[in-house]
């Protein structure tokens, strides 16, 4: 049961077709929109939804997201997505999320940082001027521990060089943050890594792109287990974002 009083949400889900990959099995990107699609409904019943945001002139923009794998779910398998706001800061508010299978028991976790963003003057705004809630009441967070230190790629990365869509960009003018875990996939695979092999991601958005923009996504192992990865923009060599994944048993193919 969900109410405005509560500050866990829940949000059943099918796995449907589009939302697996070649294996049958749900996608890192499918994940993740699982996890967005529950906050986005949960904003909305505290009242901080789109909608509720767009009267004030505002946006909610990712700034960074962590997804951890036990587990893909499979094609046709129900799950429930439990949401909550762990706290706000200055500009920055900061969101948990356990995806959980018909056992109850957890096959991914996750958290994300998001703020509000001013349409007109394309700058952040404090959280405190539209995102107020009983902190003291919000469940403790999913990750207990520091996340892995996100760094740039050593060394010689392997890099691949993309261009933008049209079909990427969103309502806000810019490439949506779900095209940049799928950016991240193609790219792994390219490199002859497994996505299934993906135990985990944490994602820093830095700067838009926007349709026709080219960028180099770049990489480097450490260990055989730990993936340093970034995107550039080349026009500008401009850091677009920078990422963090880790692999369940090595590099393999």
């Amino acid at each position: 049961m969900n109410d405005p009083g509560q500050y866990i949400f829940h949000y059943p889900k099918n796995v449907l077709l589009f939302h697996t990959g070649i294996q049958g099995m749900a996608t890192l990107a499918s994940l993740c929109r699982f996890a967005q699609e529950a906050a986005e409904y949960h904003a909305a019943l505290l009242g901080v939804g789109v909608n509720h945001l767009a009267e004030q002139g505002l946006a909610w923009v990712l700034r960074e997201q962590t997804m951890e794998v036990c587990r893909f779910p499979t094609l046709g398998e129900t799950i429930t997505v439990r949401t909550w706001p762990r706290h706000a800061e200055r500009i920055l508010c900061h969101r948990d999320t356990r995806i959980m299978d018909q056992d109850g028991q957890t096959i991914a976790q996750g958290s994300s940082v998001w703020f509000g963003f001013d349409l007109q003057s394309r700058r952040p705004r404090k959280s405190g001027s539209f995102f107020n809630l009983d902190w003291a009441r919000v469940p403790p967070p999913v990750f207990t521990g520091a996340l892995p230190e996100l760094e740039q790629p050593a060394g010689c990365p392997w890099t691949r060089t993309r261009v933008v869509q049209a079909s990427e960009i969103d309502a806000l003018g810019h490439m949506n943050n779900l095209r940049y875990v799928d950016w991240i996939v193609d790219h792994l695979a390219q490199a002859g890594i497994d996505p299934q092999n993906v135990r985990g991601m944490r994602v820093r958005h830095v700067r838009e792109v926007s349709a026709g923009q080219e960028v180099q996504v770049r990489h480097a192992t450490e260990n055989g287990r730990d993936i340093h990865l970034d995107m550039q923009r080349t026009q500008d060599a401009q850091e677009v974002c920078l990422a963090r994944i880790w692999l369940c048993d090595g590099l393999q193919k």
